[in-house]
């Protein structure tokens, strides 16, 4: 261990940079929070050419590097891509003189795949997180790789969770390995104790960037919204976030098809602290994607006090597990969103009061400083003397 704060090297690809549209910050709040140690954060980013060399970037807490490397749409050739991103970032750390004291994959069969190889040259312990939406479709799609990351799995200190959804399919694939795994939450800003309950107001909301619509399942919510108001007339969606002018052109035409026009109102971004102060009068939160890692809106909108819609297997399932405090439905299923509206809509109010009752537990679950605590606690014994 170096002889004055320990070395973290952290791998990820969803990580800002200047020279990347933007991405989410998640893993960004997560290393700032890491004071008592010297982050290195390699943002990692595919090109389909020959990449050109790393280049050092300004960052607030930690020590940043773009990190571009080549690699083939669809994973195609994924095990020798990741392998020669390894070999360049070892390259890059000797020649900056950092030496790691462990390893963290911000995810397991991207960046795992690096890092073990990194971890095993420095002799260190390596960590990685488990992010499920791009990890199932590696598990199901590469067999030929699942020995190799079975091994990843057994060699790595700790496997991180942040996704508790996939436990149960990374487990059809990985003997269970309990002594390492723990849930880690990605960290959301309005956690507390208590939550306060508000009046629900007379509308819903559903945030997301604008150019992910296909993925947070837009079109089947506003089917869903559509078949809701044939039942209930005055329902209303405000569609919080930014984007395109082409995604903000296609959402509005799918409104327009669907005769929501008068329904559904398209206000734009809002920065963070706005959002959570408008949140808590919203009546749900609707949100059906196809395959969501975690979701940060929808912790954001429980400690507002606000009832969440997301789809089965995704997002924070596996979180939430026996609390009436929102509505899960099948992917795809505009009848089922349609249900789902219809019943948050009769049921805020008592939805409202379960979440505000369930504070102790969904506190315990997504509290920053706990998280952050256990994650000490293991850097701590992965880098005790053996």
């Amino acid at each position: 261990m170096s002889a004055e704060k320990p070395v973290i090297v952290h791998l990820a690809v969803d990580v800002n940079t200047p020279q990347r549209a933007r991405t989410t910050t998640a893993i960004e709040w997560f290393v700032r929070e890491l004071v008592d140690y010297d982050n290195i954060v390699i943002a990692y980013q595919r090109v389909e050419r020959p990449a050109p060399a790393p280049v050092a970037c300004v960052a607030e807490g930690f020590r940043l590097f773009h990190f571009p490397y080549f690699g083939l749409r669809l994973g195609i050739g994924l095990l020798p891509a990741m392998r020669r991103a390894a070999g360049r970032t070892i390259a890059l750390l000797e020649a900056e003189g950092i030496r790691p004291d462990l390893v963290h994959a911000h995810k397991f069969t991207f960046e795992g795949l690096a890092g073990w190889h990194i971890a095993r040259h420095f002799g260190v312990p390596l960590f990685v997180s488990l992010r499920g939406e791009v990890e199932t479709k590696v598990f199901r799609m590469k067999p030929m790789l699942r020995p190799l990351l079975r091994r990843v799995a057994a060699d790595a200190a700790r496997l991180y969770f942040v996704s508790a959804w996939f436990r149960d399919e990374f487990h059809r694939h990985v003997p269970a390995q309990s002594a390492k795994e723990r849930n880690l939450p990605n960290i959301v800003r309005n956690i507390a104790p208590a939550i306060t309950p508000h009046p629900a107001g007379d509308r819903f909301v559903a945030i997301l960037a604008l150019d992910t619509w296909r993925r947070k399942g837009v079109r089947w919510l506003l089917d869903g919204l559509a078949l809701a108001r044939r039942e209930r007339p005055g329902l209303k969606l405000d569609l919080i976030g930014g984007g395109s002018a082409q995604a903000r052109g296609r959402i509005e035409r799918m409104i327009a098809e669907r005769g929501l026009a008068d329904a559904v109102t398209l206000t734009g971004p809002l920065p963070n602290a706005d959002l959570l102060a408008r949140l808590p009068g919203y009546r749900g939160l609707l949100l059906p994607s196809l395959n969501e890692t975690f979701g940060m809106v929808y912790v954001e909108a429980l400690f507002a006090g606000v009832p969440i819609l997301f789809t089965q297997g995704t997002a924070i399932d596996g979180y939430l597990d026996g609390l009436d405090v929102g509505r899960t439905v099948p992917p795809r299923d505009a009848r089922a969103i349609a249900a789902a509206i219809v019943d948050i809509d009769t049921r805020t109010d008592e939805m409202r009061g379960a979440i505000t009752a369930a504070a102790p537990r969904l506190f315990a679950a997504f509290d920053p400083a706990t998280n952050l605590a256990r994650y000490r606690a293991d850097i701590a014994d992965a880098l005790a003397p053996r």
